[in-house]
């Protein structure tokens, strides 16, 4: 059959389905009718459609709850043409909820198709049964695309995803949004692609609002009761800027039991001037198989108001995880109190490698802290250009099997015993430190002092 042919068949069928017997279309009765506008696909659900406006004024939560179950019913794509589409939560739920598996939203474009919350509360929901233990019951194959969210200004989480499997987020935005803006709760087999989220905090010196958090569980009991965890979520090119109480944390949650394990974060950007509380990146000891590489952390200045705290830009404590190829960076402003604070746990190796600082202002600490840790450390090239490289609970080099091993960056010249050609340093011979010279400027290990 040629295009042609095809879409004047798919005309007739939405003519016929959209036309009763009388002759009278059903699209003027009560109940919105999925209505062919041009050569929309019958598994395209346009929002319009069932009554949105988009007009930045009205209420549409209605409107696209509609044509989010139409979709629902089979799986389909709901579409949102350009329009900035009010929805308001209520005291007692979302906004808006996905009710079945294989539903996609896309938007006209990220900046140019936006869901604005009209009240406080939670936006979207993607979630299934909560007392599935075997996630045979979870929302799963669900995915948005080139679509925003705007917070405008009020508390309320933007996207929920408890108890789902197997979704997709790329080129989403989400922007001024007064609270957590990604909260996951046994989430699972999930991707996100060139997410960005702007301008989004909790109140100041919160310990419970980055912009996205990964974790077991949000309640002791109930909704986001769980004693699973989240695992095989990847971050690649996501950018997350100007958040005030830190950026990504994936963290045991409130109930102890199964672990976040096999996160990947790949490419991606951290970056504040406005910060007031919390690190830019949080992985706590319960997790493992956490895995950053390619990652600009940047902490400009604090936020207006706020009374400076230097504060750690990222907390990092995992089991068998890496850190590696990370620029951490500020400006004239003393944002850092430690670039890095570093754990070790039980049978466990931290590893960094090539996480340099290069400071405009140097650390209130060190380049590195190291956490009272049991397990062992690989530490390779990491350094700050400026201040102090490492204090906290160094293990000493001193023990039969050090559990501190540093592996320099570009070496040229070393010595235990004796000072260096250019005589800039004196001779230790009670220490024994490790003279090293680093991109050409002596430096010197602290290990045993």
């Amino acid at each position: 059959m040629s295009k042609s042919a095809d879409i004047s068949r798919r005309r007739a069928m939405f003519a016929g389905a959209a036309t009763g017997l009388s002759g009278v279309a059903l699209g003027a009765s009560a109940s919105p009718a999925v209505a062919a506008e041009g050569d929309t696909p019958l598994d395209w659900f346009n929002v319009k459609d069932y009554g949105a406006a988009g007009n930045n004024a009205g209420d549409d939560t209605a409107a696209i709850q509609a044509a989010i179950d139409a979709a629902a019913a089979k799986g389909g794509t709901v579409y949102f043409p350009i329009g900035r589409y009010i929805v308001k939560p209520t005291a007692t739920g979302p906004a808006l909820t996905i009710t079945g598996d294989g539903v996609r939203l896309v938007g006209a474009g990220s900046k140019a198709a936006t869901l604005v919350k009209g009240a406080p509360g939670l936006v979207l929901r993607i979630a299934g049964i909560r007392t599935d233990s075997k996630g045979e019951k979870h929302r799963r194959y669900c995915s948005i695309q080139d679509l925003g969210f705007d917070g405008n200004g009020r508390t309320g989480v933007l996207l929920e995803l408890y108890y789902a499997n197997n979704c997709y987020f790329r080129d989403v935005f989400m922007t001024s949004n007064n609270d957590i803006c990604i909260d996951a709760v046994e989430f699972w087999d999930s991707r996100f692609y060139n997410l960005v989220i702007e301008k989004s905090t909790g109140p100041a010196d919160s310990k419970a609002h980055p912009n996205i958090w990964l974790r077991n569980a949000s309640a002791t009991s109930g909704w986001g009761y769980s004693e699973d965890n989240n695992n095989q979520i990847h971050f690649t090119g996501c950018r997350l800027e100007g958040f005030g109480t830190g950026a990504l944390w994936i963290t045991e949650g409130v109930v102890k039991g199964q672990n976040p394990n096999g996160i990947y974060i790949t490419d991606c950007k951290f970056e504040s001037s406005y910060m007031q509380g919390g690190p830019h990146i949080k992985v706590d000891a319960s997790c493992k198989h956490i895995h950053a590489r390619n990652i600009y952390a940047f902490a400009g200045k604090f936020a207006q108001d706020y009374t400076p705290k230097a504060q750690t830009i990222i907390n990092w404590a995992p089991r068998a995880s890496s850190l590696q190829d990370v620029l951490i960076a500020n400006g004239s402003v003393a944002t850092v109190s430690s670039g890095v604070e570093l754990y070790s746990g039980p049978g466990s190796t931290a590893v960094l490698s090539n996480v340099v600082g290069l400071y405009g202002t140097a650390p209130t600490g060190a380049h590195i802290w190291y956490a009272t840790s049991t397990g062992d450390f690989r530490v390779e090239n990491s350094y700050g250009d400026v201040g102090v490289q490492a204090q906290g609970s160094i293990p000493a080099k001193n023990q039969p099997n050090p559990p501190l091993r540093l592996v320099a960056g570009p070496v040229s010249d070393a010595s235990f015993t004796r000072p260096p050609a250019d005589g800039t340093l004196a001779v230790d011979t009670t220490n024994k430190r490790l003279y090293v010279r680093l991109g050409g400027t002596w430096s010197w290990s602290p290990l045993n002092t």
